[in-house]
């Protein structure tokens, strides 16, 4: 083998190595920066000191002390990460029909319109809301378990309102609908993780970054321990020395997929009973914006 060859053997070499080791330190740069972008998020300052401390409101008598008590650290570790309130109401109360409104003072003898007000109600005059406590970003979740008229709404506010669809808040609802009965603290925990994953999805993780390093890292110490220089300078060899002009025209085409998140801003419809649902939006009594949607059982 001549010096020439073993030039051009080493040239190929370097070429594809360096392309996987540029990529890893792209990615690697990216994995850093989405740290420390993620660290400064972490310090963010709540924005709204109005609201009362309390995020998990059992008047119902659903949960138990230490699930009640393990609710609220599982809620602030959420918010502070997330920047979003997450609140959790439980109710035993009469929300349907002529006697219900009569007694309440409800606007309609509906089961749907009135679950929504009082869901939308309670977080307004709380003032919740992680930035603010006027249409501030959050949700609530309120679960009524009257014999008869049992089932939940889910009130969302600020970002989560206007980055949930209809799909997602049906989402929200069937993992809520999925332990409802057999253990209301899980479906609970459900009804956070489901809002945190449809309003975060759009966000490039750090896990993915992570993988993206690691899988970088050894297709290149594959490149190198495999010895590829040879194969590769005499496959290039064969390939190009029948093309005209020495190097092949490679013509790529690339395929675009558009993705479109809908927001919602559907009017909520009086419903004489059965199963509800949808993204929004609607303005409560006190003025906010609103989205959200109910599940009857």
């Amino acid at each position: 083998m001549n010096a020439n060859s073993k030039a051009e053997e080493t040239k190929l070499f370097l070429k594809h190595f360096i392309v996987w080791l540029v990529i890893a330190a792209v990615v690697l740069v990216l994995f850093v920066g989405r740290l420390i972008q993620n660290a400064q998020a972490a310090k963010e300052p709540r924005g709204n000191n109005d609201a009362p401390k309390e995020r998990v409101f059992d008047y119902a008598d659903i949960l138990t002390d230490i699930q009640e008590e393990d609710l609220r650290k599982y809620i602030a570790e959420k918010e502070a990460r997330y920047h979003m309130d997450f609140v959790v109401v439980t109710a035993n109360l009469l929300v349907e029909g002529p006697e219900a409104q009569e007694m309440y003072g409800y606007t309609t003898p509906y089961w749907e319109n009135n679950m929504r007000d009082l869901a939308d109600d309670f977080w307004d005059t709380n003032h919740f809301g992680f930035n603010t406590g006027f249409e501030g970003d959050g949700s609530l979740l309120l679960d009524n378990r009257y014999p008869g008229q049992r089932g939940e709404w889910l009130s969302t506010s600020g970002s989560v309102y206007v980055k949930m669809s209809d799909a997602d808040v049906e989402y929200v609802l069937n993992g809520v609908d999925q332990l409802y009965d057999v253990d209301p603290y899980h479906a609970y925990i459900n009804y956070i993780d489901r809002i945190i994953k449809k309003t975060t999805r759009g966000q490039f993780k750090i896990k993915y970054l992570f993988w993206g390093v690691v899988i970088s890292f050894f297709i290149t110490l594959f490149y190198w321990l495999s010895g590829k220089a040879d194969k590769l300078a005499s496959d290039t060899t064969a390939y190009t020395q029948y093309v005209e002009g020495g190097e092949p025209k490679v013509h790529i085409s690339r395929d675009q997929f558009l993705r479109k998140n809908t927001t919602a801003r559907k009017i909520e419809t009086s419903s004489g009973g059965g199963r509800s649902g949808g993204g929004g939006g609607h303005v409560s009594s006190g003025g906010a914006h609103h989205g959200g949607g109910g599940h009857r059982h």
